[in-house]
């Protein structure tokens, strides 16, 4: 990890298209060369898990270890600190590809819930759980490449697939974002429960433990 100054900070701000702000700090900011620089700014003084594993180590060695179990991850580049305070950037080639939640907004048809779902299937077979598994966080990749995450901090990692509960809880993530639910009933699409019902094939039993949890952890 290099230091770099606040001049030079700020001319990489001034390359690109800042997005959202957080502690006075851009959230990201989009390049024209197709790269992304990607802040975390912890406030002065405020202690917290990231002071002792920043934000920014966390989400490259979460890059390292999803590629390593066959997961589509933007290609990390460098890794920073601003001299003089707590901020901290990584730099990384954008994920070509339109999310999930554009797609929704903006092409519906190009959607599949089922092959989506199939695809938090096989994470969860690989032991991920992807904290942020939110629609605007998942990549349809171009050509028929499948998926990619983007923004995967939060990303728990198990040696084994995930027990029904954890998977429940997982799933319920996305069913948190009402406008993206909507869409999906409104382009005539099936629900991501079902879908995933119809994969994991459980038994009566297991299928209303898997639903009440589902329901439970989405409130």
């Amino acid at each position: 990890m290099k230091t770099i100054t606040q001049k030079e900070l700020d001319a990489l701000c001034q390359n690109g298209q800042a997005i959202e702000s957080k502690g006075g700090y851009p959230a990201v900011v989009i390049h024209p060369d197709d790269t992304v620089t990607k802040f975390w700014a912890r406030k002065k003084g405020f202690f917290s898990s990231s002071t002792i594993s920043p934000y920014s180590n966390r989400f490259i060695k979460n890059a390292a270890e999803l590629t390593r179990r066959g997961v589509i991850v933007p290609e990390i580049i460098s890794h920073a600190k601003l001299e003089h305070s707590h901020v901290r950037i990584v730099i990384y080639r954008s994920l070509p590809g339109e999310s999930i939640r554009e797609l929704l907004k903006e092409k519906p048809t190009q959607v599949d819930i089922p092959r989506l779902t199939e695809y938090i299937f096989q994470l969860h077979k690989k032991g991920i759980s992807f904290g942020g598994m939110h629609l605007g966080n998942i990549i349809q990749c171009p050509n028929d490449q499948g998926y990619g995450l983007i923004d995967f901090t939060d990303v728990k990692f198990h040696s084994k697939p995930l027990s029904l509960e954890q998977r429940a809880c997982n799933l319920a993530v996305p069913m948190r974002y009402s406008k993206d639910v909507q869409r999906i009933e409104e382009a005539g699409h099936p629900s991501m429960v079902q879908s995933y019902l119809e994969i994991l094939q459980p038994n009566p039993n297991r299928k209303q433990r898997f639903l009440n949890k589902v329901m439970s952890a989405h409130k």
